[in-house]
């Protein structure tokens, strides 16, 4: 098998590359950077198997470098802009590094005639959905981020690809994912600011907000097993699947600073909340995914919410150091 993963630098990236590696593909890594780092590659960046390249997948035609006779039997396309207050902050952002990179790369597997197309979404396309735990199927979908809203209009830009040019997708719903190569999020904000001023960690919020997070190894090994147990079908609904992707449980904000407080100062910072319910506009108070059609196939995490959570805090301040 010959993969394309698009984003290949990141988190999601950097661990399901060498489990593809692990099952014998040819993998091209391509990535702008931007999130990613080169040190997240170095572990499999000498495998034979293995070649990045680091360009800009939003670019018109970037494919094209790759010349006119490149095969893919895969795209894992994962690059986008994943920090949701960096989109706030530069609401272009989500336009150009989500929406655009999913139309670019869908541009690409219909001009290379890649077949398969793995797809990260995310629970933030619910939005404050009153479905809990929210369901593929939930209705009335309104993300309150713009990192949602790039995600959902790509879910419908690949639906049309599957409907237009017989590509098949599977999109992937994903809970909060944490790992050791953090590029931005709660645990990564936290040990930042306690290795800046060790005495007392900010929070953004009340601390009350409560989530799912799902550990990046799980969620991989989940994103290769729903593809692997769910082959598409003939009809539209069978070429396009939709798996929400998480774990059990969720996480409030006060038990990740609390325990991140433990890791990296010995439990020695005092801890001040703010009053607000969210920490930033766009944030989603409380989210819980219902993922029964993903265990249906046979997929089990090896973490709960909160497990995922201390491992990563624990691997994150070892890993960065």
């Amino acid at each position: 098998m010959k993969a394309l993963v698009t984003g290949g630098a990141g988190l999601v990236g950097s661990s399901i590359i060498p489990r593809l590696l692990a099952r014998g593909a040819d993998v091209l890594c391509v990535d702008n950077l931007t999130l990613g780092t080169r040190k997240h590659l170095e572990e499999f960046s000498s495998h034979p198997a293995f070649r990045f390249e680091e360009w800009d997948v939003s670019a018109r035609d970037w494919h094209k470098k790759l010349g006119g006779g490149a095969r893919f039997d895969l795209c894992v396309h994962l690059a986008a802009n994943s920090d949701i207050s960096l989109g706030h902050r530069h609401p272009e952002m989500d336009h150009q590094r989500t929406l655009a990179t999913t139309f670019e790369t869908l541009m690409a597997a219909r001009e290379l005639k890649i077949p398969n197309f793995i797809f990260a979404s995310t629970s933030a396309v619910y939005g404050a959905n009153p479905a809990f735990p929210t369901p593929e199927n939930a209705g009335d979908m309104h993300p309150v981020s713009l990192y949602g809203a790039g995600k959902l209009a790509s879910e419908a830009f690949i639906s049309s690809f599957v409907e237009n040019y017989g590509i098949s997708a599977w999109v992937f719903r994903f809970g909060n994912v944490v790992g050791r190569r953090l590029t931005h999020g709660v645990i990564y904000d936290f040990t930042a600011r306690l290795r800046k001023d060790p005495a007392e960690l900010v929070v953004l919020g009340n601390g009350g907000q409560t989530k799912t997070y799902v550990d990046v190894e799980d969620l991989t090994s989940g994103i290769l097993h729903g593809f692997e147990k769910s082959p598409a079908g003939r009809t539209h609904a069978e070429r396009f699947q939709v798996l929400n992707l998480s774990t059990e449980g969720t996480t409030s904000v006060r038990e990740i600073a609390e325990e991140t407080v433990k890791v990296v100062t010995g439990g020695k910072a005092k801890i001040r909340y703010g009053t607000e319910q969210t920490g930033w506009v766009g944030d989603v108070r409380k989210t819980s995914l219902e993922v029964s059609r993903i265990q249906k196939l046979g997929w089990k995490p090896a973490h709960d919410s909160t497990g995922s959570v201390f491992k990563a805090i624990r691997d994150y301040n070892e890993w960065s150091r």
